[in-house]
């Protein structure tokens, strides 16, 4: 066979192959068996092989991948993927429906009912025909960029149809994304377990968890052995051309482009079509061949899906219903008490290990005492539990025809069970607290909220380290953090000089984020991100919040007087002032911090300069680097042009670098970044007028 004989051999098995892929995977009508696909896509392999530069990169056969990075890069997501709000009753489906026509001025509002799939949250990017990037929800900001083993699964093409652009309402598309949930087929996940047995190897706790797992293991050709399989839901244009008109279209167009799509998709304009569908989809539930755990309803126009908006979490113009949870029947053994980081007291039953809904169950939340006295729970007691959502395990009843006289009442402690310290009870409250502003476990909790993704995002210092840090007395409130001493953290064990460079550059860092992820970070009660949000537009720093009173927080949009006197309440009581004062001495807060859409903090180097990242850094996400010149006033863009000021450069930098080079862009390596925006956090005006 000559190379003009090979390309078009090469072409036709690579479309025989992608139809064959429609057929099982959308038409759910295949033509040939496992063994003569499996064929099809050796001999393009074979082929692929005696002629390596004919081979196309969105080849079939290269959905198998090869060796994959040791850690996962971290992509913004093109918009933020949020999580639906989950209901348990019927009255908040008659609640939802009434708030939505309230909020679009309708009488009447068409639905969409779907099986919400316990599977695993993904996007894909496609470019001109090409999937370009597969990423996880990650936090709904950002994701893990997991293209390789995205790649794998045979439902995401690699490659799009010829004429793939006429699905789109104006017959063109550059660049748009899809969205779905990764499951694991019941039959394909009992056949690994079958497997993983007679090799005496640990079997697979759940479908879910599985394919989590999966989609984060680092061979992605073990992922394409192991067999996931998805359903898309969502599709969106980011090439700014015209969308579609309701999410029935939306769906249509995506099995026009080759998608899997669940086959469940009904309509209904009121209540009781509803709750018709929500009992036909519970009713197929056992008999499907992956799990679910309700039943999606969304708004069906886009347009009114956008007017409805979303809150921090989730979208306001859809919902998830879930089903009645898995029941199993166990014994509570004992209860131990944990203690988070505003001093409230949760009791944990343990009990005997027991299997519900595909997972060994062995601990459960009691919540608080009043739960405890109106089931009558007692040590002892043969307990029913179910797993609230299917994910939290929870004990719904107690079996009291079982009881023998032996079971011990649950008492109340009367301190702390980590400091000892009084415990108390707010009027009005059900929560059991520590008193004791110091508690180990409140600090603990404190210093780990101060340091999560959402408030200070400071890498290498997980939960074991605060504790560890706690222990020896090194902290005991987030500013202590800042006084970390380099050289000591170095001559600790698990630790060394490049870990705490990262440390020491992830706090400085911290100084630069976000006026409203500062205000997160303090652990306010009742101050979620989207409360921190709305305070840092009204307050742009400490001094104006300092000056806040009730009433015009009440007023304020996601705060209410609940929220209003929480906030008060920090900032006047001891804990809160000891905690805000440390941060003031280490320089924490700025005189003019960095507020959306309200400018930034004074001017510095960054200030008005247009950046372009390119590269993988070692020290930094490219989203962290990005946030970090935001902050301090820059702007950050994705092409390099006359206009850029300078470019960060990171391990692989491509084309980005080049083309710096050839206009004579200031580059600056991971380093010399890093030096720039410690000066800027430390003394902002110092390196204004630098070079």
């Amino acid at each position: 066979m000559d190379r003009e004989q090979a390309r078009h051999e090469m072409e036709r098995l690579r479309r025989e192959i992608e139809r064959h892929n429609g057929l099982y995977y959308q038409a759910d009508a295949p033509e040939i068996s496992d063994a003569d696909y499996d064929r099809l896509v050796r001999e393009l392999t074979e082929l692929e092989v005696r002629f390596p530069d004919l081979a196309s990169k969105d080849s079939p056969s290269r959905q198998v991948g090869g060796d994959v990075d040791t850690r996962f890069a971290s992509v913004p997501h093109s918009r933020p993927m949020l999580s639906l709000q989950n209901s348990y009753d019927e009255a908040e489906i008659e609640a939802f429906d009434q708030r939505v026509r309230k909020d679009l001025g309708e009488d009447s509002v068409l639905y969409t009912v779907e099986p919400k799939i316990d599977g695993v949250a993904l996007a894909v990017r496609y470019r001109d025909g090409l999937l370009a990037l597969g990423l996880t929800r990650g936090d709904g900001r950002q994701g893990d960029d997991i293209t390789a083993n995205a790649a794998t699964i045979a439902g995401i093409p690699g490659r799009l149809a010829d004429g793939h652009q006429l699905a789109f309402p104006d017959g063109q598309v550059g660049e748009f994304e899809v969205r779905g949930e990764v499951y694991f087929a019941l039959s394909r996940f009992n056949e690994l377990n079958i497997q993983r047995q007679e090799h005496d190897m640990p079997l697979l706790a759940n479908p879910r968890n599985a394919a989590a797992g999966t989609l984060k293991t680092l061979d992605s050709a073990e992922v394409k052995r192991r067999g996931l399989s998805v359903f898309i839901y969502q599709l969106l244009r980011l090439d700014g051309g015209s969308g579609f008109l309701d999410h029935q279209a939306e769906l249509s167009a995506l099995k026009q482009l080759g998608f899997p799509v669940n086959p469940f998709l009904r309509t209904a304009a009121d209540l009781t079509g509803l709750r018709s569908h929500l009992e036909e989809l519970e009713k197929i539930r056992p008999d499907l061949d992956y799990l679910i755990d309700g039943a999606v309803i969304k708004v069906d126009r886009l347009d009114w899906q956008e007017a409805l908006r979303a809150t921090a979490k989730a979208p306001r113009w859809g919902m998830a219903f879930k089903f009645a949870a898995e029941e199993a029947v166990t014994q509570l053994r004992s209860v131990t008490l944990q203690v988070g980081r505003t001093g409230v007291i949760t009791p944990v039953g343990e009990l005997d290990p027991v299997n519900l809904a595909g997972t060994t169950v062995s601990r459960a939340t009691l919540h608080n005492w009043e739960e405890i006295g109106r089931k009558d729970i007692r040590e002892g007691d043969t307990v029913i539990v179910a797993k609230g959502g299917d994910v939290i395990p929870k004990i719904l009843r107690v079996v009291k025809t079982d009881r023998t006289g032996s079971e011990r009442q649950i008492a109340q402690p009367p301190t702390c069970p980590v400091c000892s310290a009084k415990v108390q009870r707010k009027p009005g409250e059900v929560a059991l607290r520590c008193i004791n502003t110091l508690c180990p476990a409140v600090l603990a909790g404190r210093l780990k909220h101060f340091v999560s993704r959402d408030a200070c995002d400071i890498e290498g210092l997980g939960g074991k380290w605060i504790e560890t840090f706690l222990d020896l007395g090194l902290i005991s409130q987030p500013a202590d953090l800042f006084r970390l001493d380099r050289e000591a953290l170095v001559a600790m064990s698990g630790w060394g000089e490049k870990s705490a460079d990262r440390l020491q550059q992830g706090l400085l860092r911290a100084k630069l984020r976000p006026w409203s992820a500062k205000i997160f970070a303090l652990g306010i009660p009742q101050v979620g991100v989207t409360t921190a949000e709305t305070l840092a537009r009204k307050y742009p720093n400490l001094a104006m919040l300092g000056k806040a009173d009730l009433e015009e927080l009440a007023d304020l949009p996601d705060i209410g007087e609940t929220a209003g006197n929480a906030v008060l309440d920090f900032l006047a009581a001891e804990p809160g002032a000891v905690v805000i004062s440390g941060l003031q001495e280490v320089g924490f807060f700025l005189d003019k911090e960095a507020v959306p859409a309200s400018g930034h903090q004074q001017d510095n180097w960054f200030t008005g300069k247009i950046c372009v990242l390119t590269g993988t850094l070692a020290d930094m996400t490219r989203n962290q680097a990005k946030q970090a010149i935001q902050a301090l006033g820059g702007k950050v863009t994705g092409s390099v042009s006359a206009k850029t000021d300078f470019v960060v450069t990171g391990q692989v930098a491509g084309s980005k670098l080049e083309r710096a080079r050839k206009l004579g862009v200031l580059v600056l390596d991971e380093a010399e970044f890093q030096a720039r925006l410690a000066a800027a956090a430390n003394d902002p005006g110092e390196q204004e007028h630098a070079d």
